[in-house]
């Protein structure tokens, strides 16, 4: 199941490496290394960059103006394009000590859907006090789902208005069906769960409109055939612990994705960032009107 060639593109030795995306408007990739408090380039060249940021990153995503949109633990900041410089736009969730924000996507309407993640490190009895949120492009905030422990693989299907979310301790990848601006958030029924293949963390959806997934804990990603709910290929990684993934490229066939390092670090490859040539394709990335 797996033909296609897996290399190691950056030695970056990410703590946590997520919210990757392909920057269209600078031509690279662009992702956060969440622990490690850095924001990461990879251009065209693969020559990479790294920037300091004064706290914790969840997502990072790009605007139709320059600069990105952040999402620290407890509030989302426009930043310029050198991460030099920070506005606060909004707080999420500053009563609940043990949330932060965590998994993002710019929407078809230029806002963003994310979400939050309960990160007590008591792993066994966390309790789902996270939640799911759009920020408009006005900024007004509205909160679609709730009752979450670890919001991730946020992805849209463009075809058919529905955004795909998983709860990763859950295993399933879920579905909705979103009208214009999220006036209407309605779930439908998803068997998408797997055995065997680790947990679902970031997701994306290609032209053909199949869900991929990073498997962390599974040392792979997959895609899934959303139609029949079936997993319709499997690339195995050098890491077991894969978090994010992205379409890009000057073609947008090349998957990139990131991996985090657990303690004790038992791979070396662990953190890294790996580029997989595919015969599939992916879409553009969206800009944010915030």
């Amino acid at each position: 199941m797996n033909k296609l060639k897996v290399t190691t593109i950056l030695k970056c030795k990410n703590l946590l490496g997520e919210s990757c995306f392909w920057d269209p408007r600078y031509n690279c990739l662009v992702w956060t290394d969440i622990q490690g408090k850095k924001a990461w380039m990879l251009d065209e060249y693969n020559q990479s960059f790294k920037f300091n940021l004064p706290d914790r990153a969840g997502f990072i995503l790009p605007r139709k103006k320059e600069g990105f949109i952040i999402g620290f633990p407890k509030f989302i900041a426009i930043s310029d394009k050198n991460f030099s410089s920070f506005k606060k736009v909004c707080e999420i969730e500053i009563t609940i000590n043990e949330t932060r924000i965590n998994d993002a996507k710019v929407d078809p309407y230029g806002g963003i859907v994310f979400g939050t993640y309960n990160e007590d490190p008591d792993k066994i009895n966390r309790k789902p006090i996270a939640s799911l949120y759009r920020i408009a492009p006005n900024l007004s905030i509205t909160k679609l789902l709730s009752n979450i422990t670890v919001s991730n693989g946020i992805a849209f299907s463009h075809k058919e208005n529905i955004m795909y979310f998983a709860d990763t301790p859950t295993g399933l990848i879920r579905k909705f069906k979103y009208s214009q601006d999220f006036k209407k958030f309605q779930e439908l029924e998803s068997n998408m769960i797997f055995d065997d293949v680790g947990e679902p963390d970031g997701g994306t959806v290609d032209i053909n409109n199949n869900y991929w997934s990073a498997r962390v804990r599974g040392s792979c990603i997959i895609c899934i055939d959303t139609t029949i709910e079936k997993i319709i290929q499997k690339i195995e990684l050098p890491t077991k612990t894969p978090t994010c993934l992205t379409f890009g490229g000057t073609d947008m066939q090349d998957l990139f994705v990131t991996s985090l390092r657990p303690k004790p670090i038992n791979n070396r490859e662990d953190g890294n960032l790996f580029k997989v040539r595919s015969s599939a394709k992916g879409h553009a990335q969206l800009l944010s009107e915030i």
